[in-house]
């Protein structure tokens, strides 16, 4: 899992955050930490997630009135965001394209603040598919056979990640 953590002041006009690229190799969940975004002075009311892959964009409300009786109270303690927030954590998984080696994505996450601003967060990812050499992860020699003829030897390998067999040949110099 990797981790993407943001961090804002409080909004007093609309703001554009461009963060530093995450480089994903294979299928990866990102998570996504929302509470370092400040809300003592003007609390966040309307979250609009664009996860940048196609899937269905999020949109999250606060509500008018925190129900303590469905909604925990740890997130007041512990991030000192009195009636919540819907700045919190979020994860999404991010599959690479199989047709291309390198999928160039932007996350994008619209935070609309109490006050009427709002700040824009872009998030650039970069997944990389995964190549021949990273699917083979270990491998476990099942069994060698050496030619009778060429003294070349003929192994047998099969990746502890995926169970799949690989034969190679050894040749003698």
């Amino acid at each position: 899992m990797i981790t993407s953590y943001t961090s804002l002041t409080s909004i007093t006009e609309d703001t554009s955050l461009v963060l530093d690229e995450i480089i994903a190799k294979g299928t990866y969940t990102i998570q996504f930490i929302l509470t370092g975004i400040q809300e003592t002075v003007v609390s966040a009311l309307d979250l609009d997630l664009d996860w940048g892959d196609g899937s269905k964009t999020e949109y999250y409300s606060k509500e008018l009135v925190y129900d303590y009786k469905e909604n925990s109270i740890f997130t007041e303690m512990l991030y000192g965001k009195l009636g919540g927030t819907i700045l919190s954590t979020r994860n999404h998984t991010y599959t690479p394209n199989s047709s291309s080696f390198f999928t160039n994505l932007t996350a994008q996450f619209l935070i609309f603040f109490s006050n009427g601003y709002s700040a824009h967060v872009y998030q650039p990812i970069k997944l990389v598919h995964e190549s021949y050499y990273d699917n083979i992860k270990q491998l476990s020699i099942i069994n060698t056979q050496v030619h009778h003829l060429t003294s070349n030897t003929v192994a047998n390998f099969q990746s502890k990640y995926n169970k799949q067999t690989y034969i190679t040949l050894l040749e003698r110099n």
